[in-house]
């Protein structure tokens, strides 16, 4: 089941914090560099973003989670994030689905992720995002923006 968090709430910041940690964790392995933004979240800082977060439960526990902010016709992906358990399982793919129908109106969608990320980089590819550019992070991370038209 797919719901919309109200991350200002604590305890649910904390159960966002916790996905997140252990999805990013997985990603700083693939991409062989612990220093991603993500990994240095605090409770406080989910509590102030400003992005519209929907989680993704399975026997009542949070899986999967997916942030976004709207900018004009433009959805910015901010999270895309499963536990590591379950991996390869539809859950980002429904997570990606929901959100694209909670913007109707939105006419593209924009996510960045590391460019040594294959697994990541594959799965936008196979929902029709396409690579437009390379830019690199003060942590020395190569990230890779794409871009899907809806």
């Amino acid at each position: 089941m797919i719901m919309e968090l109200n991350v200002t709430d604590r305890e649910t910041a904390v159960q966002v914090l916790r996905l997140q940690q252990r999805a990013y964790a997985a990603e700083a392995q693939i991409i062989g560099n612990t220093a991603l933004p993500p990994l240095r979240d605090t409770v406080g800082m989910l509590q102030q973003c400003t992005e519209r977060f929907f989680g993704y439960f399975r026997d009542g526990q949070l899986v999967g989670a997916i942030a976004y902010e709207r900018g004009g016709q433009t959805l910015f992906l901010c999270r895309l994030m499963v536990d590591p358990d379950c991996f390869r399982q539809g859950i980002a793919s429904a997570l990606l689905d929901f959100a694209i129908k909670q913007e109707p109106s939105a006419s593209n969608i924009i996510v960045t992720t590391g460019s040594s990320n294959a697994p990541a980089i594959r799965f936008y590819e196979r929902h029709g995002f396409y690579a437009t550019e390379r830019i690199q992070t003060p942590e020395e991370i190569e990230l890779v923006t794409l871009v899907k038209e809806i």
